[in-house]
């Protein structure tokens, strides 16, 4: 039988030992896991002055980071499947920052900003002046199409995609993808790519409108376009076939961000594209058949 002064021993053993377990927990454990402690969702914008005016602040501080060569600034604005893609081909988040490196950019101004609500993205197109090089090529400052597609974030707006048409004076032809990304992904992303080439290329209209978001943006040799732009445009286009290479698809949050080299002639009009090599980006939002198109960047110009 227990004696009683270990059975006295056993029961404050007990008690000291509930005590530790039911104890409250600090003001400081309290503090970090508030979630008043957390970052929070930035707010969207309540009109579209407000929608423009975000949009021109995300540029400006894009751009000013990367004229600054502020490596860790440029870092903290990007998703980590962020995707570039420029007339030197496609770059992805680590090799966007050892690009900003070598850049040299000076005095960037942005205008023209143009910025749409998509789901839970923002998509923004505009022009900007800015001296820099591209391969060690210089570029002149005159203005030139970029486009961006932004998500809020917790602390935030990240950016998904970006693209930019400033082009050297001799075009190059596009390099080989700095992408890490995954060959499953990658032949999921150019089959959605394709998929949407196709209908503009039969010219079914009705499929191809169905595949675009609204508040969808393109950037290409005729400018700043808008859904209605591109659907109006295919309704006229003969394209050839597009060949799709280099796929690199990555995800962010519901976005699917593809980038490729696509092969594809059109004739508009009096205008004619050459069926030569182009760098490509086409942002989705979701994935599959269902996935619509949000934003889009087609370097390919008129010889």
């Amino acid at each position: 039988m227990t004696s009683f002064p270990r059975q006295m021993a056993s029961m404050a053993a007990l008690s000291i030992a509930c005590l530790l377990v039911a104890a409250p927990p600090s003001p400081e454990a309290v503090a970090q896991d508030s979630p008043a402690s957390k970052p929070a969702f930035p707010a969207w914008p309540s009109d579209d002055k407000a929608l423009a005016a975000l949009g021109t602040t995300l540029v400006t501080q894009w751009m000013d980071a990367i004229a600054a060569g502020d490596v860790a600034a440029v870092d903290r604005m990007m998703q980590p499947g962020f995707q570039r893609v420029g007339f030197d081909g496609a770059v992805g988040h680590a090799a966007q920052l050892e690009a900003v490196k070598s850049m040299g950019a000076k005095g960037p101004k942005v205008s023209d900003v143009i910025a749409t609500r998509v789901g839970d993205a923002l998509v923004v197109t505009c022009q900007v002046s800015v001296a820099q090089s591209l391969g060690g090529v210089q570029l002149d400052a005159a203005p030139a199409c970029r486009l961006g597609v932004w998500q809020p974030a917790p602390g935030g707006w990240k950016l998904a995609a970006w693209a930019s048409l400033h082009m050297p004076a001799a075009r190059p032809a596009p390099g080989a993808p700095r992408v890490p990304a995954d060959e499953a992904a990658s032949k999921d992303g150019a089959a959605m790519v394709k998929r949407f080439l196709d209908a503009q290329r039969a010219k079914d209209l009705a499929p191809f409108d169905a595949m675009i978001a609204e508040g969808m943006q393109v950037v290409n040799f005729k400018g700043q376009k808008a859904k209605a732009d591109i659907v109006k445009g295919a309704s006229h286009a003969t394209t050839t076939e597009p060949v799709i290479a280099d796929a690199r698809a990555t995800s962010c949050g519901g976005l699917t961000v593809v980038t490729c080299t696509l092969t594809m002639g059109q004739k508009i009009g009096w205008t004619t594209l050459p069926a030569d090599p182009a760098p490509f980006l086409c942002v989705f939002d979701g994935t599959g058949d269902a996935a619509k198109v949000i934003a889009m960047a087609n370097t390919n110009k008129p010889k």
